[in-house]
């Protein structure tokens, strides 16, 4: 499950448009004059709709992007955030399980802590800084999803014996309920039925059960969350082309993601 959704790639076109947009009135070229349009706010704004899943802002500002647009900045934020977790721990889940984990991860990004600094004016665009509190709740946990891996295991291994085990066979001269037998029937034996199929026991599969585990695991974490004691300064450097246009590198915006929740210590 090792690839990332490239809607985050549409992403960054949207965030260059829509800022482009923003500066529709502005002078194209720099000069200390162009100082009307809020950067900070608009990072923060595309923050919040892609972390907290709160577009209002975002829609405010970008007036060119729809609620649709809007809500794919959450949307594709929590599906890598669910194949980067996976990818940590070497996790296989099937559909159901990879819907019930992004929901997991989106409910932690919800609790997600950052602070977009104001933007300073520099030569070539601007410069911000985000400072970011991570989420450790889903980080370093390798020692206990290795113990509930061998729980699943354990427990898969036993299902399957039970369910491979031989059904004993009724005792003679009870296969009518009658305790005495045949031998006191007055009426003729059945003849000999036709025995029905056995259907084939159902396996318990040890990988979706450990995938289980570790979900209900999760969520059990979540409800406390856990921050990191130190917080991490993230520089974007948003460049101003001499069109006017202002461009970030997604680059900078996926460190932030990998780092307001992380899963490795």
């Amino acid at each position: 499950m090792r690839h990332r959704k490239s809607a985050k790639r549409w992403a960054a076109a949207l965030l260059s448009l829509a800022l482009a947009l923003g500066l529709g009135g502005c002078q194209l070229f720099p000069s200390d004059d162009y100082n009307d349009y809020d950067v900070s706010a608009y990072i923060q704004a595309f923050l919040d709709s892609s972390y907290h899943n709160s577009h209002e802002r975002f829609l405010a500002l970008s007036q060119s992007s729809s609620q649709e647009e809007a809500l794919l900045n959450n949307t594709t934020t929590v599906e890598n955030a669910a194949v980067n977790f996976c990818n940590a721990y070497g996790l296989s889940p099937n559909e159901e399980q990879l819907t019930e984990l992004q929901g997991i991860m989106g409910q932690a990004l919800a609790s997600a802590q950052y602070t977009v600094m104001d933007e300073r004016r520099i030569d070539t665009g601007y410069y911000i800084e985000v400072e970011v509190t991570p989420v450790t709740s889903l980080a370093g946990l390798e020692s206990d999803f290795h113990q509930l891996r061998t729980q699943a295991q354990d427990e898969a291994d036993a299902a399957n014996a039970a369910a491979n085990s031989p059904t004993p066979a009724p005792e003679d001269g009870q296969e009518d309920g009658d305790e005495w037998g045949d031998e006191y029937s007055e009426e003729e034996p059945d003849p000999t039925p036709t025995p029905a199929p056995t259907p084939e026991p159902v396996l318990t599969d040890a990988r979706e059960l450990y995938v289980d585990k570790v979900i209900q695991f999760c969520r059990d974490r979540l409800s406390q969350v856990e921050y990191q004691s130190t917080s991490v300064t993230i520089a974007l450097d948003i460049r101003q082309t001499n069109e006017g246009e202002l461009q970030l590198d997604m680059n900078q915006i996926e460190s932030i993601d990998g780092s307001v929740l992380i899963f490795k210590r």
